[in-house]
């Protein structure tokens, strides 16, 4: 099984849709799709400077913020399976399995991620992956000149969220971060994930 996370900043863009497709032909390999927050997080993001509410309020929200962007494209996710606890998905790891998860609170916070702003929906990502033992596909809108990209300038260019680095080395997971262009390397992305993490 592979988690895909796609970025929330797919939220207004065919990419999406895109990278759906792709997986649904990807026959061979079982998936497991993860939203990010997009817009919905971004509101809240203000809110709490507007409203000062702790960042546990606003991790509880965020957390809202995925699970809306989950629903707001379920007219996609047809051929997907909704998984509304972790504890599933393993009883769902079979051969050509489409999953994509519906965000929860409890299913957050018990991946002992941070409750704030360090851990958006990057490190969530990476904490599932680790917990069912899968590598972790991340989606950025982001367009890469280079060939490698785990490293600090993720921190620098806020690529990924303040923990994913540190969650990395703890789980020594295999990851790609790619750009959302490259949804037609996904058979070679999963084909490389059982050689090295590497990323295009």
């Amino acid at each position: 099984m592979v988690v895909v996370k796609l970025g929330g900043s797919l939220q207004s863009t065919i990419y999406i849709k895109k990278w759906i497709r792709a997986i649904e032909l990807k026959f061979n390999s079982s998936f497991i799709l993860i939203f990010g927050g997009g817009k919905h997080a971004d509101k809240i993001r203000l809110a709490q400077k507007e409203k000062n509410y702790d960042d546990y309020k606003a991790h509880q929200l965020a957390i809202k913020a995925m699970r809306k962007l989950t629903i707001d494209h379920s007219a996609y996710l047809k051929n997907f399976s909704k998984i509304d606890s972790l504890d599933s998905i393993k009883n769902n790891q079979k051969k050509r399995k489409l999953l994509v998860w519906i965000p929860s609170i409890e299913d957050v916070d018990d991946l002992k991620v941070s409750k704030n702003w360090d851990s958006t929906s990057d490190s969530i990502a990476l904490a599932i992956a680790n917990k069912i033992n899968s590598p972790l596909l991340l989606v950025k809108s982001v367009k890469f000149n280079s060939k490698k990209y785990l490293n600090s300038y993720f921190l620098k260019e806020d690529l990924v969220d303040k923990d994913f680095l540190k969650y990395k080395f703890i789980t020594n997971q295999k990851i790609s971060i790619v750009s959302k262009y490259n949804f037609y390397k996904l058979k070679k992305i999963c084909n490389d994930f059982s050689k090295n993490s590497i990323t295009y």
